[in-house]
């Protein structure tokens, strides 16, 4: 049996596979039952086929994103606000909010602009320093409390939704993709076939080769219909 199994389509990898398992019946040929590289060509497609077809990623990112802009808007918001009471002289919220404004400067003012991860540890640490005693008194003065807790609530809302997001791409990952899992099927249907190929040799083995072989020559067909240029390059199972 020659095919070159690594230039199948996924989908036909995965119905090849599927042809040969359904095509082992131990009733009909009792030879097949209980044998490992059977067992191993089951395990792996099945493995396969949890993964086929599935995200790499947790498609989270759109929404992060907007959450982001949300988060962006509420900093500069406020910011701007406090910014204005700087550049009014002589008024009486002045002295608060120029205190303020130098915390904001400390996070930074282009903050917006900045990476997830590090817009995350310095809007952290702004937060942290904006809810001590003496700033939130500031910040009710200059009456920007209502502005702050909405600063406050698009800030947990990004974190909270950024974390779902890793941990839902990192269980992806760990679960493995089809791509990362093919190598590992065609190993198992190469060992298969081989066996197979090489029992051939006795009789009650015949029909069961030629069976099989009819599914490696629709497979091979297959490739050869999507992409009639290309040179088959056969490796022998």
């Amino acid at each position: 049996m020659k095919i070159a199994l690594s230039r199948l389509r996924t989908s036909t990898l995965s119905w090849l596979a599927n042809e040969l398992i359904t095509e082992s019946n131990p009733e009909k040929y009792p030879f097949i039952k209980d044998n490992p590289l059977l067992r191993n060509l089951q395990t792996t497609y099945d493995e396969y086929q949890q993964v086929f077809g599935k995200k790499s990623y947790s498609g989270k990112g759109k929404l992060v994103a907007k959450t982001n802009l949300v988060q962006n808007d509420a900093y500069n918001g406020m910011k701007f606000c406090i910014y204005g009471l700087t550049r009014v002289s002589g008024n009486s919220l002045q002295t608060d909010a120029n205190d303020l404004y130098h915390l904001f400067k400390i996070a930074g003012v282009s903050l917006s602009r900045r990476g997830y991860m590090t817009k995350s540890t310095k809007l952290s640490k702004l937060i942290e320093s904006l809810e001590q005693p003496d700033n939130k008194a500031k910040i009710e003065r200059i009456h920007l409390t209502e502005v702050f807790e909405i600063l406050k609530a698009a800030y947990l809302n990004f974190e909270n939704l950024s974390l779902e997001q890793i941990s839902a791409n990192a269980q992806l990952r760990r679960i493995g993709t089809a791509s990362g899992l093919r190598k590992k099927l065609e190993k198992a249907i190469h060992y298969y076939l081989t066996t197979v190929t090489a029992m051939s040799e006795f009789d009650e083995w015949k029909h069961f080769y030629l069976l099989l072989d009819e599914h490696v020559k629709s497979a091979r067909n297959s490739h050869r219909k999507s992409d009639k240029t290309a040179t088959e390059q056969d490796t022998e199972s």
